[in-house]
């Protein structure tokens, strides 16, 4: 269920063209963006999320992960 709503996400951020836009999402850079608020913290947010998915796949708790 997850990768519909990232596939949507991703199409969103390809039709404004935003993909990629806030950089590598660092510890620091991401907590100074939540600092700075409005659309950075948004990112910030997003990018905190989907490293949170990404470290959960890497470590076999996805939805694919073998038993």
């Amino acid at each position: 269920m997850a990768e519909k709503w990232l596939a949507k996400a991703r199409e969103g951020m390809e039709a404004k063209g935003s993909v990629g836009s806030f950089g590598k999402a660092t510890p620091s850079k991401i907590a100074a963006a939540k600092k700075k608020g409005g659309v950075m913290e948004k990112k910030a947010v997003f990018a905190e999320n989907m490293k949170k998915i990404a470290a959960k796949h890497k470590h076999g708790g996805g939805k694919h992960a073998s038993k």
